[in-house]
């Protein structure tokens, strides 16, 4: 009996790729954090002078919108990287959570700042809004990269949601560098140069990365 059932078990496994096993969950997390820091060091390393550092103990809503962008990351990259893992359902959809959580909470600090201040006396410099945008999409490229390379070897039951988690963790990693490296600390300017960005990468990459990760499922 064990000749024909090796032949089918032979024939079964034929037409098998090797696969790589997947790092573990916490070395992916390590990983990516790395990276972040080695771009906060690199930025901070350029400037003469650390404005954004100085001010987070000094400037309630500055403090909040970077703990709520640290809460959009560090939950947004947790919740990307245990979607692409069987069994891992309540830690991604944990992670999405304070994912969100912190980018709300950051958001309605700067509404609050908003209207606290005199936006009269405090506007944005030219330019400034669109500037730190852009310097923070760019920065979100490399970590979005780091993210999605881990993303794509696991399957993804649920692309759409691990996209949401991966765009906006990416552009939260970006924005926070911007954020600590920025010297204007007005409401306004923090929500819609720095907070934007894992809003609006969320929004644009939500429904192309998720046919991506839908396509490599298979």
């Amino acid at each position: 009996m064990s000749g024909p059932n090796d032949r089918l078990i032979s024939e079964l496994v034929d037409d098998l790729a090797p696969v790589r096993p997947l790092p573990r969950l916490r070395s992916a997390f390590s990983i990516v954090l790395a990276v972040w820091a080695t771009m906060l060091g690199v930025v901070l390393l350029t400037l003469q002078h650390q404005p954004g550092a100085r001010g987070l103990l000094a400037n309630p809503v500055y403090f909040a919108s970077f703990a709520g962008l640290v809460m959009a990351a560090l939950g947004g990259t947790l919740s990307a990287l245990a979607a692409g893992r069987p069994g891992r359902t309540k830690l991604e959809v944990g992670g999405l959570l304070v994912c969100v959580a912190g980018l709300l909470a950051a958001v309605v600090a700067c509404l609050i700042g908003m209207g606290g201040l005199d936006l009269a006396q405090h506007p944005s410099p030219p330019g400034l809004d669109a500037m730190c945008f852009r310097e923070g999409a760019f920065l979100s490229l490399l970590p979005a990269g780091v993210v999605l390379s881990f993303l794509v070897r696991g399957w993804t039951a649920r692309p759409i949601r691990a996209a949401l988690a991966a765009a906006i963790a990416a552009g939260a990693l970006g924005a926070s560098v911007v954020h600590l490296s920025c010297d204007f600390l007005g409401p306004r300017h923090l929500l819609m140069g720095h907070l934007s960005v894992p809003i609006v990468l969320g929004a644009l990459a939500l429904y192309p990365l998720g046919v991506l990760l839908r396509r490599l499922r298979g």
